[in-house]
């Protein structure tokens, strides 16, 4: 299993709360093998930091929204530099997060009040 990292529109959000998933291709962001690989010495977490922030990143425009934090099974993404195109769907019972742009974490029970206050 693999945690990636789903920058997602506020449109898009609205899209996985009705329907229970999102159609691919999806540009998501994960730890990067070749990033281990360098720096042995750097733990998970900071890996997956790197790799949350990254997405965050990608939140730009008037209609940037949130970060999915995403469970995949079976996948062996080719990166680059962290990102890679994931040929979908992703549906909502693999998604364990929901991250806002300045990495605080919300429950994916909380989408309804994430949208609402938006």
């Amino acid at each position: 299993m693999m945690r990636a990292y789903l920058p997602l529109t506020w449109a898009q959000l609205k899209v996985l709360q009705a329907a229970g998933s999102l159609e691919g291709p999806l540009n998501m962001c994960g730890v990067d093998p070749l990033w281990r690989a360098g720096s042995p010495d750097v733990d998970e977490e900071q890996w997956e930091f790197e790799a949350q922030s990254m997405a965050a990143a990608e939140l730009v425009g008037p209609d940037a929204g949130v970060v999915l934090a995403v469970d995949l099974d079976d996948v062996d993404p080719a990166m680059q530099d962290g990102r890679f195109a994931y040929a979908g769907p992703v549906v909502r019972p693999s998604a364990s997060a929901v991250l806002t742009a300045d990495l605080a974490w919300f429950g994916m029970q909380e989408i309804a009040e994430l949208l609402n206050g938006r």
